[in-house]
């Protein structure tokens, strides 16, 4: 599955005990922090471009940051067995213009464009958004669940 981040975003990947779950940066990587110790053993591959993940027990949900040589990522560790990530591609998410809608209602808009998606928030009231707190509207990162207000709106590419 591939992952369009935008920067300044948390994004959420879910680990199994029934698999093994990677993730593969846009370059390589210098160095990584996050879970405790029990949580999952790590292991980096494809020449310190990838990690795989591989759960040591149920239950967890933990902050991890990845240091690439010009870049950094902020995600969620999270153990689920109904959402389970298996191979994932981490690429650069671009604000576009041409996007289609495809969730809509009374609250909000969604959006989809090529390479990230597009929210729009149609009450009068600040919705949470994943991590991030949208008035009007904001382009977030595609790939990755979505949240509005701690429930999920879209997952593994597609709106629920």
């Amino acid at each position: 599955m591939n992952y369009f981040i935008f920067k300044n975003q948390i994004f959420t990947v879910f680990l199994s005990m029934a698999h093994l779950t990677s993730i593969t940066f846009p370059d390589r990587i210098n160095d990584y922090v996050g879970g405790q110790e029990g949580d999952f053993k790590i292991y980096e591959l494809n020449k310190g471009q990838s990690l795989v993940f591989e759960p040591k027990r149920k239950g967890f949900s933990r902050n991890f940051i990845t240091f690439l040589k010009k870049d950094k990522f902020h995600f969620n560790v999270t153990y689920s067995e109904e959402f389970s990530n298996k191979d994932i591609e981490i690429h650069d998410a671009k604000e576009c213009s041409y996007f289609s809608l495809i969730k809509e209602t009374m609250d909000y808009q969604l959006f989809e464009c090529p390479m990230s998606l597009f929210f729009v928030n149609k009450t009068k009231r600040v919705i949470k958004l994943n991590e991030l707190v949208v008035k009007d509207k904001s382009y977030i990162s595609k790939g990755p669940p979505v949240y509005v207000d701690d429930k999920l709106i879209y997952l593994n590419g597609r709106a629920l």
